[in-house]
């Protein structure tokens, strides 16, 4: 179970600071160092740890790793996203989302009850894994000039601590805004955001007027706001609504919060801004795309598709970001007289297909569903049972349907398009005709499965590398 690390602030002062790491050291540096009882006494400790590097080594490790370690993790967990995030997972690398469907009702019958007695009526549990993808450090350098500085004055201490923490917390928390936009940019573009459309050219009321329709309609059970089509609900304490500056600029707070028929101050809880749509700092993340394929460019093409979104609704759970990993680790550079100390910060970032999500489109910008679809043989692999093809599009959000005629001839027909075909089903030259979903349309078109089914392996009619249209069924 992920775990919610508590918010905590360091208001001790400099004197407290010295003398707590003082009472947790060695006996060595117990006996160096004296305790500190008045502010004229701080720079004697400067002094010893100036003239002892063991003893600098052991006060700057305490300073980082037990003082200003626990400050950090702290402001990391709990900042502007605290609402959105899971919480820590200590343990494991995956996180099995596991949601179960609603049951379908059958008739009541005296004559069926003998033979549904003992029968097996499983669940429809649908399953979605979310792993760790997000693994970075953030080092800091802390001259040994630095440490003398730290005693000079009586908020030393304190300022080398805020000084750490605020170069390493203002570094993550901007990745962490970062890769919340690349997630929602790249949802959009990838069709995990129902669509709909609003008109705010003749009157921005009506923004008002469709986010809390929408918002209104979460609460009722239905499939029509999920990527994946389960039926779920979103209670309104779950809503979040994100809108960039600019937009959000042109309504009033309070307008917006009666909209969702809540206080200003609760509103204000479920808002989150987003600098604009149209923009993305790829630069920030270049030397980590150079290295992983974890995170992609956010290209042009996409950025003119976020042009025409005016706001996200979204249930919270939709968000599947966890902090996996927060260790700080150190090593002295003797030869430079400083020290390199690292922050890893390990995430699992990723969006839950069974919660509600809607982006908001003007109106003039609906995306339209294309005519046709090609999707590409990417692998064909045979044995003396089955066959297994694996068919892939360039489009996302496909689903291939498990349809009658594959059922009654035993072929598995997987979601994301693996179709298993057992031997001997088909005589040569036979077809099976293949059915997605894509946009709230079905597109149809055959694929031919076997060419000669003499021998004791069948041969495939279809290769890695061949296309198969599918056409919008009208």
């Amino acid at each position: 179970m992920p775990k919610r690390i508590a918010v905590s602030q360091l208001n001790a002062s400099t004197i407290d600071i010295l003398n707590t790491i003082r009472q947790n050291a060695s006996l060595q540096y117990q006996s160096s160092i004296p305790v500190i009882t008045t502010e004229v006494e701080i720079p004697k400790v400067g002094e010893v740890l100036y003239g002892y590097p063991a003893l600098a080594n052991e006060f700057v490790n305490a300073l980082v790793n037990r003082i200003a370690f626990v400050a950090l993790n702290s402001a990391t967990f709990n900042n502007a996203y605290a609402d959105l995030k899971k919480g820590y997972i200590e343990f494991g690398e995956t996180v099995e989302e596991v949601f179960t469907d609603i049951i379908n009702a059958i008739a009541y019958s005296a004559e069926k009850a003998e033979a549904r007695e003992l029968k097996r009526y499983l669940p429809n549990v649908h399953t979605a894994f979310h792993s760790i993808n997000w693994k970075v450090m953030y080092p800091v350098t802390i001259e040994r000039e630095a440490l003398r500085q730290a005693f000079i004055s009586l908020q030393g201490v304190q300022d080398l601590i805020a000084e750490i923490v605020d170069r390493v917390y203002t570094s993550n928390e901007y990745d962490e805004f970062l890769l919340f936009k690349y997630l929602i940019i790249k949802g959009i573009n990838s069709g995990k955001f129902k669509p709909v459309s609003v008109d705010t050219s003749t009157d921005m009321k009506n923004g008002g007027i469709a986010f809390r329709a929408t918002a209104n309609k979460f609460g009722f059970m239905s499939n029509a706001y999920t990527e994946s089509g389960v039926r779920t609900t979103t209670p309104m304490e779950r809503v979040r609504i994100f809108m960039d500056a600019d937009f959000n600029a042109s309504y009033d707070v309070n307008v917006l919060a009666s909209a969702f028929n809540m206080d200003k101050a609760t509103f204000m809880g479920k808002l989150h801004l987003i600098d604009d749509w149209t923009t993305f700092d790829n630069e920030r993340f270049e030397l980590i795309r150079a290295e992983s394929d974890g995170l992609e460019e956010v290209t042009s093409t996409e950025l003119a598709v976020m042009a025409n979104v005016k706001a996200i609704l979204v249930d919270e759970r939709w968000f599947q970001i966890y902090d996996n990993l927060n260790v700080m680790t150190e090593k002295e550079v003797a030869s430079g007289l400083y020290w390199n100390y690292f922050y890893h910060v390990w995430k699992t970032v990723s969006n839950s297909p069974f919660s509600n999500a809607v982006v908001f489109i003007e109106d003039t910008a609906m995306p339209t569903a294309p005519a046709t679809l090609t999707a590409t043989v990417e692998s064909v692999s045979t044995s003396d049972n089955a066959t297994i093809y694996t068919l892939t599009l360039a489009e996302d959000n496909v689903v291939f349907e498990q349809t009658e005629d594959a059922t009654e001839l035993g072929i598995a027909i997987h979601p994301y398009g693996a179709i298993i075909v057992p031997a001997g089903v088909f005589d040569d030259e036979d077809t099976l005709e293949v059915v997605v979903d894509h946009m709230e349309e079905q597109y149809a078109g055959d694929i031919q499965l076997v060419a000669d089914n003499s021998g004791q392996t069948p041969v495939p009619a279809t290769v890695a590398g061949d296309t198969i249209t599918l056409t919008k069924v009208v």
